[in-house]
């Protein structure tokens, strides 16, 4: 796999950053105005070009959202009622490019933490478990692959 296309998955990685545990969606309840339970966040994206994608929250937070990258290792998502800062940490992966075919994959997994909140979410807590999945078609090292597609699963607790 070329080094701009793996640098980008890990980018896309990170700034999404999350995604794996629950396999079905559970919302939590409230509690002293507090709502907790588990948590989907799902990130989907078509353009290895640019990071980000098209981020859905699952469970106690329920919307369509964006997330952007602050650095290596952490996201802010942002939802129409306040935005989440994600820290994440890989805890390993895999690689595999065939040359004859011209198909690579890239996978990663890892853990996820909520830092800090703004609007709704400014008490925010939790955290969690990713998987992150690449796949690709493109042998051109100056050239976009011909078909991209990333999916970051983030699953875990989340409390606000």
């Amino acid at each position: 796999m070329n080094t701009r296309v793996r640098l980008l998955a890990l980018v896309l990685v990170l700034t999404g950053a999350l995604l794996s545990v629950p396999s079905a969606v559970a919302t939590g309840g409230h509690d002293a105005g507090r709502t907790a339970g588990h948590q989907l966040f799902l990130l989907l994206s078509n353009n290895d070009a640019q990071p980000g994608g098209i981020l859905l929250g699952f469970g106690t937070i329920h919307a369509r959202g964006t997330d952007k990258q602050i650095n290596g290792h952490t996201d802010r998502f942002i939802f129409p009622k306040g935005s989440v800062k994600i820290r994440h940490k890989r805890a390993g992966g895999s690689h595999h490019f065939d040359k004859r075919t011209c198909y690579g994959t890239f996978a990663e997994h890892g853990t996820w933490t909520a830092v800090a909140g703004t609007g709704r979410y400014s008490q925010v807590s939790g955290g969690g478990k990713y998987r992150l999945h690449v796949a690709l078609v493109g042998c051109s090292q100056n050239k976009p692959p011909k078909l991209f597609q990333l999916q970051i699963h983030a699953g875990g607790h989340l409390s606000y």
